[in-house]
């Protein structure tokens, strides 16, 4: 008799992994290597610990694979998170600024480009308004500063969150 997984075995594993790609960009950091690997084990984590959340709160089937994750659910996971690493209560100006590190994060997917907005991302060379190649490990991700305390806080929420989910 085959037993399948059930959401929560999913969310777990997601966790799991997410907490991993964590402990990789920390040993990154450490290591000081270029800030588009960084980013990149960022965005795998955020994109996975919400995926671990949408497999608890809704079912994994309602989780697709695809990278368009973080921007819209991670804002609503950071607030439900943000107890775990603070007693205070999240501001707006808070909830405002995950929004638009979230958005951040999800467009270093190169798959999530904002309508063929965006191109820059952390993984492949690219073409720019001006038709010169960018390489990501040359360039500086100027919506991101991962040594931010609020990127810092944020990364502490996908702990959180993935410490949760992946038991």
């Amino acid at each position: 008799m085959i037993v399948r997984p059930t959401d929560q075995d999913w969310a777990r594993g997601y966790a799991k992994q997410a907490l991993s790609d964590l402990r990789a960009r920390e040993a990154l950091v450490r290591a000081g290597t270029d800030k588009c690997h960084r980013l990149h084990f960022l965005q795998m984590a955020a994109e996975k610990a919400c995926k671990a959340y949408l497999a608890t709160e809704n079912g994994h089937m309602n989780v697709r694979k695809s990278h368009a994750y973080v921007k819209r659910h991670l804002p609503t996971m950071a607030r439900h998170f943000y107890k775990v690493i603070s007693n205070n209560k999240i501001s707006q100006w808070e909830i405002s600024e995950i929004r638009r590190l979230a958005k951040e994060i999800e467009l270093l997917a190169p798959a999530c480009d904002d309508g063929d907005v965006r191109k820059d991302n952390a993984e492949y060379p690219w073409e720019d308004s001006k038709g010169r190649i960018q390489i990501p490990c040359e360039y500086e991700f100027p919506g991101i500063d991962d040594g931010d305390r609020r990127l810092v806080r944020l990364v502490k929420l996908i702990y959180a969150a993935s410490e949760a989910y992946s038991r």
